[in-house]
C-alpha cells in the first residue's frame, strides 16, 4: 500500500467515539438542511454534516441522548494534486456544533430506527488517477439486528456526507472498497 494510506486514518480518539455507539440506539439523523437525491431505483439523504441522536439501552436520566457528530472533508497530498476524504467523528452536547438549534427548529431530522447498534464497519476506498492511488476513508456502516445504515463521504462537497437506508444499494456501494476496520 502507498504512502496516503498513512496520512488517512481515522484517529484512535474516533474511533473510541465509534465504539461508543456500539449497544446504543440510533433514533434520529439530525442535519442542518437535510435533501433527498434519487439515484436510479434508490434514494439517498444528505447534507453538510449529520448528528446521530443516541440513546443508551438503560436510558438513565443523566444521559438520555449523547450526539455523535459525523462530517467529511476533503484534503490535498502534500506530494501531488490529489484529494482525499476523510471523516471527522465528535461529540457534542447538541447536533452539528450548534447549540440550541432544536429549540429554534434550524435543523431537519430522519428518523431511522431504534436498535442497538451491533456492529460498525469502515471502509476505505482507492480512486485510481493516473499514476496516482489516493486511499481515503469514505464509508461507515452500522448494524442493527433488523438494518443498515451506511453513511459515505460526499466527494466534491465539503463536509458532505450520504446517508443510505436501503440494503441492496448499500451492497452495491461498498463492494470495490476495501474493508478496513471492524468494531464489535
Amino acid at each position: 500500500m502507498r504512502e496516503e494510506i498513512e496520512i488517512v486514518r481515522i484517529s484512535d480518539a474516533q474511533l473510541k467515539i465509534l465504539r461508543s455507539v456500539l449497544g446504543e440506539r440510533i433514533y434520529y439523523f439530525y442535519a442542518d438542511k437535510l435533501q433527498v437525491e434519487g439515484v436510479p431505483g434508490n434514494h439517498l439523504f444528505w447534507a453538510s454534516g449529520f448528528a446521530l441522536a443516541l440513546s443508551t439501552i438503560n436510558n438513565t436520566s443523566d444521559k438520555f441522548r449523547t450526539y455523535i457528530n459525523i462530517s467529511a472533508d476533503y484534503r490535498s497530498t502534500a506530494k501531488d494534486t490529489g484529494t482525499y476524504y476523510e471523516f471527522d467523528v465528535n461529540v457534542s452536547n447538541a447536533p452539528l456544533w450548534q447549540e440550541g438549534a432544536l429549540q429554534t427548529g434550524k435543523l431537519s431530522s430522519l428518523r431511522v430506527f431504534s436498535d442497538p447498534i451491533l456492529m460498525i464497519e469502515i471502509y476505505q476506498d482507492n480512486s485510481e488517477d493516473g499514476n496516482t492511488t489516493v486511499a481515503h476513508d469514505c464509508a461507515i456502516l452500522f448494524y442493527s439486528q433488523t438494518s443498515k445504515i451506511l453513511m459515505r463521504a460526499r466527494q466534491g462537497l465539503i463536509g458532505g456526507v450520504d446517508v443510505v437506508l436501503e440494503d441492496a444499494y448499500i451492497e452495491t456501494l461498498v463492494k470495490n472498497r476495501k474493508l478496513r476496520t471492524t468494531l464489535v
